[in-house]
């Protein structure tokens, strides 16, 4: 089975822990995600606001981090665009995207987010839990929504061949977004507040309205998104897969597993080497081989695909103001 992952922290805690890629004690690396029949991984950078100043400098360490990792890892292919991940796949690689989580690192300034594309950024997470430059994040209690800087990073990434990422944005910011969309975004590793009520969980609305993008959400697998504690479990889980999908549809609803942005995952899984414990369980369930493989990889490699057929073919022009605004 291909599996395509979009989201997970494992490059942010290996260069914070002096960690590798290719092999670790970490809940992702390549060789158990070359297990696979193919694998696609988002790879996040990450700077803890409650702890250091994101930073642009601070983001292209880690980018020049993921480059040595490649090439220290023979199987790991950091990808720009759709060809280069269909070769990557065909080469049997372990395939991987940098993301960029928290717009605080753009520092105010639209050059910078070229300068990350420049450097292989194709996903940009607008904001973490607190505000930042772009809006509002999900424990922001003022909930103010989108910056005029924000709109303008959003419109810059859907006419340049970037994804937009509304994982842990507050709702008007969410909403925000929905309304200047006109590309798929994306919620990388987000559940269902239905199922469990968390703020970083989503509402039904919120849920068709991503699905009204062509987009898609990503089930997290950190389980205090996914029940109360002792009942977070496999089971649980697939209860908000089976909500989103009913929600949604089947072609919305993705993996965005969060490996080692967290420390509890749901029983047994206690890695990416245990992906199939999901997917065998489902299969019992009579999910058809069709929808299991739209969950495991094709919906998240169509909004992908779709994204990066445009990389870099309007990187020089102005920003263009939305009719909407």
């Amino acid at each position: 089975m291909l599996i395509f992952d979009a989201h997970c922290d494992t490059l942010t805690r290996a260069v914070n822990e002096g960690k590798n890629l290719s092999a670790n004690s970490l809940h992702w690396d390549v060789a158990r995600a070359g297990q696979y029949d193919g694998f696609v991984q988002v790879l996040a950078i990450w700077q803890d606001p409650d702890k250091v100043k994101p930073s642009f400098e601070g983001a292209m360490r880690y980018i020049l981090a993921a480059e040595k990792f490649q090439r220290e890892a023979p199987r790991l292919k950091l990808c720009r665009n759709a060809s280069e991940l269909e070769g990557g796949l065909q080469e049997k690689k372990v395939c991987a995207f940098l993301a960029v989580e928290g717009g605080e690192c753009l520092e105010g300034e639209i050059e910078n987010l070229r300068l990350f594309y420049q450097a292989g950024v194709r996903v940009l997470t607008l904001t973490w839990n607190h505000a930042n430059g772009l809006g509002d994040g999900a424990d922001e209690p003022e909930n103010r929504g989108l910056t005029p800087f924000g709109r303008e990073v959003m419109q810059w990434m859907q006419q340049n061949g970037m994804v937009v990422d509304i994982s842990h944005a507050g709702e008007r910011a969410f909403y925000d977004c929905i309304d200047i969309a006109r590309k798929p975004i994306i919620a990388s590793h987000s559940n269902a507040r239905r199922i469990h009520d968390h703020p970083r969980n989503l509402r039904d609305e919120q849920l068709l309205a991503i699905a009204k993008t062509g987009g898609v959400i990503g089930m997290n697998f950190y389980t205090k998104f996914i029940g109360p504690p002792g009942k977070a479990d496999l089971t649980a889980l697939i209860g908000h897969i089976e909500h989103i999908l009913g929600i949604a549809g089947e072609d919305s609803l993705g993996l965005g597993a969060d490996f080692d942005g967290m420390y509890s995952l749901p029983p047994p899984i206690v890695g990416v080497e245990n992906l199939y414990s999901l997917f065998n369980t489902l299969a019992r369930m009579n999910y058809s081989d069709e929808i299991l493989e739209k969950i495991a990889s094709g919906n998240f490699l169509r909004v992908f695909g779709n994204a990066l057929e445009q990389t870099g073919n309007n990187m020089d022009k102005p920003v263009q103001a939305s009719e909407n605004d």
